[in-house]
């Protein structure tokens, strides 16, 4: 049962992907011509700015963003700001 399970959410994955694709594809296709007389672009050239984008903007390795020291430090300012206005409010 949980190969069926992990089956569907594969399939239901790669839909949501194409998906996404298909109205990327058809979003540029609307505007992008008219507005600044750009080509028309196909699914797979959609599916390959999907890829580059991801390239540029998050990188190709795959670790996860962890939390730095710093982070700990802007946040504990803030909440201690957020303490100080509930406290002056009251």
């Amino acid at each position: 049962m949980k190969i069926l399970k992990y089956v569907g959410f594969g399939i239901l994955g790669l839909g949501f992907v194409a998906g996404a694709v298909f109205v990327t594809m058809s979003l540029w296709n609307w505007l992008v011509p008219e507005l600044f007389n750009g080509p028309e672009i196909g699914y797979w050239q959609t599916a390959g700015l999907f890829i580059l984008s991801k390239i540029l903007f998050a990188g190709i390795s795959p670790k996860h963003h962890h939390p730095s020291k710093t982070d700990n430090v802007w946040r504990r300012k803030y909440l201690e700001k957020c303490r100080e206005k509930e406290t002056a409010t009251e």
